[in-house]
């Protein structure tokens, strides 16, 4: 299996020393920055300081049990996305941590390729999460500086105005080539794609995105 590449800022919190450490150890070692809570009321003042958008909890702990940590972060942060240790394993408890919004449910004792499958699948979604807003971004700003453009008064004589995007600012502006255009939009419509493709965008989303991306 391939790891992601992009790195995450996780927080696990686990009551249980050992697990925490193996665990702590194991995403590092993935390149990802780890926070360790042990107890929930640890997590809880870690989560007052920051946001994380992955967080691995044990459902069970002192202080405070891993849904009030999950309703915490995704108070914080609706985008976050929370993996539910337990060795309390029941349907009630699974459904529970799904209907609060949980990612993932994972029973102990699991193996380490268990939780890489978790994290792994995890950081696929924010990074896609991350490119579909960069992409919105992206068209917002199109949007804006076509629209300034159509917007300017026509020039005199003979002379004749390329579709340029205007940089804001006292940057000098630079006019782009039509086959830099053409492979910029290019590259926009096949990242609009793999977001339609990987169920991020819907088909209403996609086609309003696409023209918006073609005008």
């Amino acid at each position: 299996m391939t790891w992601p590449e992009t790195p995450l800022s996780i927080l696990v919190a686990e009551d249980d020393e050992t697990l925490a450490a193996a665990l702590a150890e194991f995403l590092r070692e993935k390149g990802h920055q780890v926070d360790l809570a042990p107890h929930g009321g640890e997590a809880l003042a870690l989560l007052e300081k920051q946001a994380y958008p992955l967080i691995i909890t044990d459902l069970v702990m002192p202080e405070a049990d891993g849904l009030t940590v999950l309703r915490a972060a995704r108070q914080r942060d609706p985008a976050t996305l929370v993996v539910i240790m337990t060795g309390y394993a029941s349907l009630d408890s699974a459904i529970g941590a799904i209907r609060e919004g949980a990612y993932d449910y994972l029973c102990k004792p699991f193996k380490l390729q268990e939780i890489e499958i978790a994290v792994t699948n995890a950081t696929r979604l924010i990074s896609l999460r991350r490119e579909n807003q960069t992409l919105l971004d992206r068209l917002d700003g199109l949007t804006a500086k076509l629209k300034e453009v159509q917007q300017l008064p026509p020039l005199s004589g003979n002379a004749t105005r390329t579709r340029t995007l205007w940089s804001p600012g006292p940057v000098p502006l630079r006019d782009y080539s039509p086959e830099e255009q053409t492979q910029q939009h290019l590259g926009d419509l096949e990242r609009l794609r793999d977001l339609y493709r990987e169920n991020m965008l819907t088909k209403e989303e996609y086609q309003k995105l696409k023209e918006r991306l073609l005008i």
